[in-house]
């Protein structure tokens, strides 16, 4: 016994929280873009760096709910993308069949917002139960099969557009992408109870702790009698209903959204998942640990963006750490194994 036990008082813990090397990794940023720029703890760039983290970080937590699967989804940044286009194109049609013009001067779209944001959110969960139905129950591996969903919606983005940008305007845009309160943008609070709902969905019910047991021993899973292939369809509705978000979140931030957006976007969230401890094997990790990831992930571009460095550079870094986070994974699951 410890001398405090002795006198009968408990020993302080430490919170998990502030164990987690990802906080002081955050830490460190912090402190070292405050010695390096005067412009890094303003007001305006943290809300900035939020609100960069708010539609990667979506696209994260829908990765990280495929990943605890043992599957895999590639298709969460051409999603996010379509999402919006179709919604907008759908409402356009729609006004047009009510006889009303909602698509003006140069691509501007005058319609009705929640309308769009509405067949944006429905798209996404589509789209994402399509690819867990192709992965569970025609048995296509979870990459060909969201490798073939990128593609095809990629190329959709380009036809429904025409190569042209649609231009989104109006108050509930203008809410979701400038709005700030009390230091905190609302796409980034958005992002936070996206968690808040994920982490007691995962943590807190059966069907949440199923993902766990699939990605751990999925074939002991399904002795059990578990219905293993609806979690999945499962895991890829909620990857594509966080996707469609992000794009609401993204496109409202530049009040635009055009074909080519979002590319690449698919690995970064890839890499942020890991980082933050998501094992690509599956059965392990925390949303929570995704979120950390997120925000130490946006904050090192938002640095290196102040500090003038390169895109070129950026986009190396996001390629050394994803291979670092895989190579961490598979270290990571070995030594759980024995």
């Amino acid at each position: 016994m410890t001398q405090m036990e002795l006198m009968g008082q408990k020993p302080r813990r430490i919170p998990a929280l502030l164990k987690d090397p990802l906080v002081w990794l955050i830490v460190a940023v912090i402190v070292v873009g405050a010695l390096t720029s005067p412009y890094f703890l303003t007001p305006l760039n943290l809300a900035n760096t939020m609100r960069n983290t708010a539609a990667i970080g979506l696209l994260s937590l829908g990765m990280t709910s495929v990943l605890l699967t043992g599957r895999i989804d590639l298709s969460v940044a051409a999603t996010m993308v379509f999402s919006v286009i179709l919604g907008v194109v759908v409402t356009v049609e729609i006004g047009a069949l009510l006889g009303e013009r909602w698509l003006v001067r140069g691509n501007q779209f005058a319609g009705p917002p929640l309308l769009v944001i509405a067949v944006t959110l429905a798209t996404g969960i589509i789209v994402g139960i399509l690819n867990g139905i192709g992965v569970a129950y025609l048995k296509v591996a979870s990459f060909i099969m969201t490798l073939v969903t990128l593609t095809a919606l990629r190329g959709w983005n380009y036809i429904l557009t025409n190569g042209h940008p649609y231009y989104l305007r109006g108050p509930t845009f203008d809410w979701i992408g400038d709005s700030v309160y009390f230091g905190f943008p609302t796409g980034f609070l958005i992002f936070i109870l996206v968690l808040v709902v994920l982490l007691v969905f995962l943590k807190g019910t059966v069907m949440g702790s199923r993902f766990y047991a699939i990605g751990g021993n999925e074939v002991a899973t399904v002795y059990t009698g578990i219905k293993t292939n609806r979690y999945v369809v499962l895991a890829f509705a909620i990857s594509g209903a966080c996707s469609a978000l992000a794009g609401v979140v993204l496109t409202s931030r530049l009040k635009s959204v055009d074909a080519p957006l979002g590319s690449g976007y698919e690995l970064t969230a890839i890499a942020i998942a890991v980082i933050g401890g998501v094992s690509l094997a599956g059965g392990i990790g925390s949303p929570v640990r995704t979120v950390l990831a997120a925000i130490l992930f946006a904050s090192v571009l938002n640095l290196f963006g102040i500090w003038g460095v390169s895109t070129w550079y950026q986009n190396l870094t996001i390629g050394l750490a994803l291979i670092l986070a895989v190579g961490i994974s598979s270290v990571r699951r070995r030594i759980l194994e024995r």
